[in-house]
């Protein structure tokens, strides 16, 4: 529902608009330009998990900002669950967070089961948000990478 605001100079509106519209290539360009995003502006990547054949298994959708990479969606096919390909994800993102000098990683899941093999893999939990996405209990876990650079 748009929302008309106004005030001595224009009737302005607030309206959602479809993620593959030009408006999202143009908020992209202006909050990168920011003189104050300077190496805070936020980058999006994919990473794929496919097959011998070149079939997408699953895939992880990460920002990176400021040093910190963060999984926004990781999705494995339903037939395919079970396998560990979740934590070969995870891997590959910390290899591609790697390449980009992130610091630290950092994701949310509502599978507090996962622990223990993530904390075999240096991830650990840092706070647990009850009643948080879709009333569910989520975790946050992370893993520092090496040392977060100094404000100058």
């Amino acid at each position: 529902e748009a929302r008309t605001m106004v005030n001595s100079e224009r009737d302005l509106t607030v309206s959602e608009v479809a993620d593959d519209s030009e408006f999202g290539i143009w908020l992209e360009e202006l909050t990168r330009d920011y003189p104050a995003a300077h190496g805070i502006a936020l980058e999006e990547h994919h990473l794929a998990l496919t097959d011998d054949i070149g079939e997408w298994i699953g895939g992880i959708r990460f920002g990176l900002r400021g040093g910190v990479a963060q999984v926004l969606e990781i999705g494995v096919a339903p037939d395919e669950r079970g396998r560990g390909h979740a934590l070969r994800l995870l891997e590959g993102f910390e290899v591609a967070a790697r390449a980009r000098d992130a610091h630290l990683i950092e994701f949310w899941t509502h599978q507090l089961a996962l622990e223990p093999i993530l904390e075999a893999n240096g991830w650990h939990r840092v706070i647990s948000r009850p009643g948080y996405v879709a009333g569910h209990t989520w975790h946050l876990f992370e893993k520092p990478l090496g040392p977060a650079p100094i404000e100058s």
